[in-house]
């Protein structure tokens, strides 16, 4: 019987020692987690505790695209002095500004217009150019400018031959009073310097163009 006895006794140690050991460690728990020290922080507390400063990801703003359209100029020239003061009014009336340049002309420069002689007025004109649509011509233009107003033009040429093959062919599908002459503008012509011509007033002044006899439009260097 003595074994049991000491074997009980073995035990008890054992459990005596085990018990000790974990009674610091659950002191220490109890330490860690006290109610007692727990405060419960008010909104005006919450303001006045430091603030840990979060800085904002760093944005990177995508490239844009900025067109800047430099103002656009056109030349619109070989102006005699009775067609200039129309083109002028026709700028006027497109809201553009032209400066007006006057150049010599060269010898050399001839031109042969095919046309029909003005009307008297430009619903005879219109009514004119109609018929000799009708007949199969579809390059014609009403002019406008003030000493050919009302006439029918067909084309202008440096080559009096081409000149000529033009008239033959409109004579050929019946148009009748057709003419070619030499156009001689004088000894100058004026050109117009025009400014801030957007696309869609350069689309207006290319449609004008033809109306003026002799006339070239092309863009120009601003000043």
């Amino acid at each position: 019987m003595k074994w049991w006895v000491w074997l009980l006794v073995l035990a008890n140690v054992a459990l005596f020692a085990y018990f000790n050991a974990a009674v610091p460690k659950a002191e220490i728990a109890n330490k860690e987690i006290s109610p007692e020290k727990l405060k419960i922080l008010s909104a005006k507390d919450l303001e006045t505790m430091p603030k840990k400063v979060v800085s904002p990801p760093e944005v990177i703003a995508e490239p844009t695209a900025v067109a800047v359209a430099a103002a656009s100029c056109y030349k619109w020239g070989n102006f005699t002095s009775t067609n200039l003061p129309s083109a002028q009014v026709v700028l006027v009336r497109l809201g553009l500004q032209a400066e007006v340049n006057q150049e010599p002309i060269q010898q050399q420069e001839k031109r042969f217009w095919v046309y029909y002689p003005p009307l008297r007025t430009a619903e005879l004109a219109q009514q004119k150019a109609e018929e000799i649509k009708a007949l199969g011509v579809e390059e014609l233009y009403v002019v406008q400018d003030s000493q050919w107003r009302n006439a029918i033009s067909f084309g202008l040429f440096s080559d009096e031959q081409l000149a000529s093959s033009l008239l033959t062919s409109l004579q050929e599908k019946g148009v009748k009073g057709a003419t070619k002459a030499l156009r001689n503008p004088g000894k100058t012509h004026s050109s117009l310097l025009i400014k801030a011509v957007t696309p869609e007033t350069a689309l207006e002044l290319h449609k004008i163009k033809p109306e003026f006899v002799g006339t070239e439009l092309a863009p120009a260097a601003c000043p």
